[in-house]
């Protein structure tokens, strides 16, 4: 406990009240521009106040200037996909997720948007990063809406812990007869950023909570199977984020299982077969967000699951297509990182893995800023470069757009108009 005080408390104190310059940095700011050199950022009480070439605007004398020569300024990172508090009291306890979410933000991840987990921890947790209780990037959080099949799984009962499963407002049950508007008031009252659909839900309940969420205007971020929904059904219900590029190899199918059948699609599936052009031309046509969620593919740390290599070449298959037929690519990795101290955000690797796919490396760029600002709700403040917009920002030592594993060469991560120490 002393040694978290302590962190905070340094965290804290440094912060500073001076405006903080930036000065000869090439930019680029997120909305797929070519970069800018020469520019100069003047960001005042945690908001980007100027952006200009180099020497046409005075230096405010009571600020901190620092010298980006040979360096690049971008967006700070968002991650699309993660779990803070699915078990607050064992795997989530508060000094491990502080962890997590330290590391996040001196890898450079500015903002989260956790996708389902106990709104109570996550209330909390998102306060104590908006006032800098705690060193953390934004955190944008859902509330789960599933079937009742669902209520049965472990994750959900240890994020309601203390409630009857499938009643707490931000892990509920419904039915064809439930009054969504109701639920939905409630889940919104959780301090949830969108509504995340998990399984368990028809096409028809998928489209009546999706009209319902954009009445009350409220995201809904959805799988892109949810059993017995296929991919088109959400589509086409009005969902604005999909999560899971594997999931789309259940398009082709004639009937879907149940949920726990998820991870069991065709492998064969390819990205240019009809049904799934169909899919992606309506995804685009929609302006619907994919989130492929790469990183959790990929087998690292898994013994002896020999299908990890075949999963993540489908996702990636998949992914390309999707991309290639116009489809918005969203950055998320369902894994925020370690809590090991100075461990490095996963999300640098799902840019990798996008870039991999078939993404040049200003797409990657864009899907973990932009689009990412986007689907966790948070395009008014960040995502993209531009006045009046949070302070929340990221320096490189070498160029993204050359290789975008440069992203790791980190010089600086500013949160709030202020430098992370």
């Amino acid at each position: 406990m002393a040694t978290a005080m302590n962190t905070n408390m340094e965290w804290q104190q440094t912060q500073p009240v001076r405006a903080l310059v930036l000065q000869h940095a090439t930019l680029i700011d997120g909305t797929g521009a070519p970069p800018r050199s020469g520019m100069t950022v003047v960001l005042r009480d945690g908001r980007i106040a100027s952006i200009a070439p180099d020497g046409s605007g005075a230096v405010p004398t009571d600020a901190d200037v620092r010298d980006l020569t040979g360096q690049w300024l971008l967006p700070g990172l968002i991650d699309a996909h993660v779990h803070l508090a699915t078990n607050p009291s064992v795997s989530d306890r508060r000094p491990r997720v502080e962890g997590r979410l330290r590391n996040a933000l001196r890898g450079g991840v500015v903002a989260v948007r956790d996708m389902a987990g106990d709104a109570r921890a996550l209330a909390d947790l998102s306060r104590a990063a908006d006032v800098g209780d705690i060193e953390s990037p934004v955190i944008s959080y859902s509330a789960l809406l599933s079937g009742p099949g669902f209520f049965a799984d472990p994750r959900v009962r240890s994020a309601s812990a203390g409630l009857p499963p499938g009643t707490a407002a931000w892990t509920r049950a419904v039915f064809d007869t439930t009054d969504l508007r109701q639920v939905i008031a409630e889940a919104r009252g959780t301090g949830a950023r969108g509504l995340k659909l998990y399984a368990d839900l028809t096409p028809a309940l998928v489209a009546k909570i999706a009209a319902e969420a954009k009445r009350q205007r409220i995201k809904t971020w959805a799988h892109l199977a949810l059993f017995p929904a296929k991919p088109i059904d959400i589509v086409q219900g009005g969902v604005d984020v999909g999560s899971h590029a594997l999931l789309l190899a259940w398009e082709p199918a004639t009937g879907l299982p149940t949920y726990e059948k998820r991870a069991d699609g065709d492998r064969t599936v390819r990205g240019d077969e009809a049904s799934l052009q169909r899919l992606f031309a309506a995804m685009k046509a929609r302006n619907m967000l994919l989130e492929p969620t790469l990183w959790v593919y990929r087998g690292a740390g898994r013994p002896g699951d020999t299908t990890s290599a075949q999963r993540l070449a489908q996702a990636q298959m998949l992914t390309r297509a999707a991309h290639a037929a116009g489809v918005r690519i969203v950055a998320g990795t369902d894994g925020i990182s370690s809590d090991e101290a100075g461990a490095m955000p996963n999300l640098h690797e799902e840019l990798r893995l996008l870039v991999e796919s078939g993404l040049t490396p200003m797409d990657a760029l864009i899907a973990a800023t932009r689009h990412a600002a986007e689907a966790a709700g948070l395009d008014a403040t960040h995502g993209t470069i531009a006045i009046g917009k949070a302070a929340d920002l990221l320096v490189l030592k070498a160029d993204p757009l050359a290789d975008i594993t440069n992203t790791r060469q980190i010089a600086l991560v500013i949160r709030r108009g202020r430098e992370v120490k």
